[in-house]
Formats: structure tokens, sequence, C-alpha cells
């Protein structure tokens, strides 16, 4: 019978985030292997970082309108918030240069399994 709730546009994107994300490491781990272009983790994220805004930020603006006034208005209501945005910014920076790391050392394949 199948999936009782299966959607095909749902399986196509989830596919496509899965083949983005392999390219995204294939492509990070011929970055920082090759001799050529001399980069460590750290210059990759920070070459990487700026796209990644100019692409997320306007999806999220889209998709979310009301996101700025949210964040301000918790922010004003609750000071706990800049702590928590503070935080879960430093956890992101951290994952990603891990990510960096992890690939450099070893491989593209390694990281997706």
């Amino acid at each position: 019978m199948g999936e009782p709730s299966f959607h095909l546009y749902g399986f196509i994107m989830c596919i496509s985030a899965t083949a983005a994300r392999a390219f995204k490491s294939v492509l990070q781990g011929i970055l920082l292997s090759s001799e050529g272009e001399k980069l460590n983790s750290m210059n990759l994220l920070m070459y990487m970082s700026p796209i990644a805004v100019l692409v997320l930020l306007p999806a999220t603006l889209v998709m979310e309108p009301d996101v700025l006034e949210v964040t301000l208005s918790l922010g004003l209501e609750h000071k706990l918030m800049w702590v928590l945005l503070s935080v879960n910014s430093l956890a992101a920076y951290l994952a990603n240069l891990s990510n960096f790391l992890v690939t450099k050392h070893t491989s593209a394949l390694t990281l997706q399994v």
C-alpha cells in the first residue's frame, strides 16, 4: 500500500537537500586538500559564511516575514534571549569549524557516513 503520508514534493526536496549537502562536503574536501588552493579550515569558514548569509537571509525573510519583530520583542521582553542567541551563534561556528576539520583530516565520505 505504501507510506500513508507520502508527498512527492517532500520526497524531491529531501533528495535535493541530501544531494546539495553531499556536493558541499565533496567541494570542501577538494578545497581543503588541494595544494594549489592553500586553504585551511578557518579560511574556508571565512569565505563560506558570507555566502551562506547571502543565500539564507533573504530566504528567511521571505518565508518568515515577521521574524525581525518577533526577535526584537523577545529580546526586549527577555534579556536572556540575547545570551541564548549568542550561545547559539557560537555553537554554529564551532559545529562548522569541526565539520571542516573532520573533512580535512578524513574525507567527505567519512563525514557523510
